[in-house]
């Protein structure tokens, strides 16, 4: 009860450990990430921890902040684009930021615990897994997370702190670009199903259909990741279809990339016999012959924003941070035209 909690700062280790149940060992290492203590152990010791109100020992007195960059694989045009801007953001603050990569295993209590016994400060993850259980750890640690373009395990994840693009606008403006060139058989190549911007594009292609008056076919809807593999098998089995798309939106530039090259395999032309527009804006559309047309999303803007706000968050534990979107704008190039006449679609 409220009456019988003591204040932040006069509870004492071996109190959270008696409440929970387990030895002062025990809760020094849930509390500290260290050691082999179960997942369910540790997350009994935070939320005891937590509703006693005990904190940490203030950490080291540094020269320089420290935060970490949390990201599964650095591997994508995507990722180079948003580290650049964080990159950019903690150098001119003079703060220290750490990059780390988990190889797609996510972010742990453990994890956490860790980071902040080495001083870490504040954690940006880049398209990572995330639920509620992350916002707990990062109040019962004294972390601050924020969450560029995450992928939530639950349908809703209260408390937590985004910053992302304006995805849904730009998932409409691609559809209505599309549209407005004269296609009606417009597929989708689509991310993982718990991605937030994947999903937000995805409303965006729908609305655009519904306003058109155009019945969406999940027979043109193909998802599972944002990589050129899938962009290539999803693009390969609509093609196959009776009655195949003439256009494609890809929400992202990896996938997009991924559809011209099975477009290609099918002997399609592009844009003449397929058009086709991806989502990021990344270095990718300048690659593609021809010019990639892509909403575009400012990518380097969105690391420097989530460092910055990361770090007025350091500065003021107490200031209301709400989800924060950039504007997304569409860039028309050369992979889109008008849907190919009839007797044109029949050579492919």
């Amino acid at each position: 009860m409220e009456s019988t909690r003591r204040s932040r700062g006069q509870v004492t280790l071996a109190q959270v450990a008696e409440a929970a149940g387990v030895s002062l060992a025990t809760a020094s290492k849930a509390m500290n990430g260290r050691g082999t203590v179960s997942a369910s152990t540790a997350e009994r010791v935070a939320e005891v921890a937590q509703s006693l109100g005990y904190a940490l020992r203030p950490r080291r007195a540094q020269s320089r902040r420290r935060i970490a960059l949390h990201l599964e694989v650095a591997d994508s045009p995507y990722v180079m684009g948003v580290l650049a801007g964080a990159e950019s953001a903690a150098r001119g603050a003079g703060a220290d930021l750490l990059v780390i990569s988990s190889e797609k295993q996510g972010i742990s209590r453990a994890w956490m615990a860790q980071a902040a016994g080495d001083g870490v400060e504040g954690v940006v993850a880049l398209t990572t897994p995330i639920d509620s259980r992350h916002v707990r750890w990062s109040r019962s640690l004294n972390l601050p997370l924020i969450v560029i373009d995450p992928i939530l395990r639950e349908a809703d994840v209260d408390g937590l702190l985004a910053v992302s693009a304006t995805n849904w606008e730009g998932g409409r403006s691609a559809l209505q670009h599309l549209l407005d060139l004269g296609h009606r058989r417009i597929g989708l190549l689509n991310g993982p199903a718990g991605s937030v911007p994947g999903r937000q594009r995805t409303e965006g292609y729908r609305s655009a259909l519904a306003a058109a008056g155009i019945e969406v076919d999940e027979q043109l809807i193909h998802g599972g990741d944002f990589s050129a593999e899938l962009g290539e098998e999803g693009t390969a089995r609509m093609l196959a279809l009776a009655d195949p798309p003439t256009a494609l939106f890809a929400t992202s530039d990896n996938l997009a990339h991924g559809a011209m090259r099975a477009a290609r395999a099918h002997g399609l032309e592009i844009p003449a016999q397929l058009s086709i527009v991806g989502f990021d804006d990344t270095m990718i559309t300048r690659w593609t012959q021809p010019q990639l047309t892509a909403v575009s999303q400012p990518l380097f803007e969105m690391g420097q924003v989530a460092v910055e706000r990361l770090l007025a968050l350091l500065d003021d534990p107490r200031r209301f941070a709400h989800p924060f979107e950039l504007r997304t704008r569409l860039m028309v190039r050369g992979t889109t035209a008008g849907p190919p006449d009839p007797g044109r679609a029949e050579q492919g």
